[in-house]
């Protein structure tokens, strides 16, 4: 008989919860920002419909934390340089319309969408690929298949972005 969702969440957070933790530290020093993370991290696989199903469900969780990581520090750098330009007088010539501003954000929680919507290791590569600039036999070792599955995983989120998106990314 299998584990309930709870159960198996509960025994990896047991298991797991102080190394990613620590995982987490060591990149930002903040504790809040590790904690905050972790948590976020947590509360990803929850959201899964099967996470027993994970063929390597600590892969997946230090993998989603440090996707987490990224996506944090990026927000980081973009918010320290606008309000670098907001310090320089960034005119209003220079603000984008509020039109232009909805439109963006818009365009962002589509993009977001359409990454979630991608079956996880699919998403995983991705990631790795665009976002870490790692290669496909990099990927592949990280994800244990193969680079001709990698590549496989590129091609179908390219698509389903395509799809999801339009030709322009419109």
């Amino acid at each position: 008989m299998s584990k309930s969702k709870t159960e198996f969440i509960g025994d990896l957070f047991k298991q797991q919860a102080t190394p990613l933790y620590k995982f987490l530290l060591s990149r930002f020093r903040d504790q809040e920002d590790a904690a905050e993370i972790a948590q976020e991290a947590w509360l990803r696989l929850y959201r899964l419909e099967d996470p027993t199903s994970l063929d390597n469900p600590k892969a997946f969780l230090f993998q989603t934390a440090s996707n987490l990581a990224i996506d944090r520090v990026r927000r980081a750098k973009l918010e320290a340089r606008f309000q670098e330009h907001e310090r320089a007088g960034g005119s209003e010539a220079d603000q984008p319309s509020a039109e232009r501003s909805v439109s963006a954000k818009q365009s962002l929680a589509l993009i977001g969408e359409s990454l979630n919507e991608l079956p996880i290791k699919c998403r995983q590569a991705f990631l790795m690929h665009r976002s870490r600039d790692m290669t496909y036999p990099e990927i592949a070792k990280a994800l244990g298949v193969s680079t001709s599955m990698v590549e496989k995983y590129i091609i179908q989120a390219l698509k389903h972005f395509r799809a999801r998106l339009g030709p322009a990314g419109e």
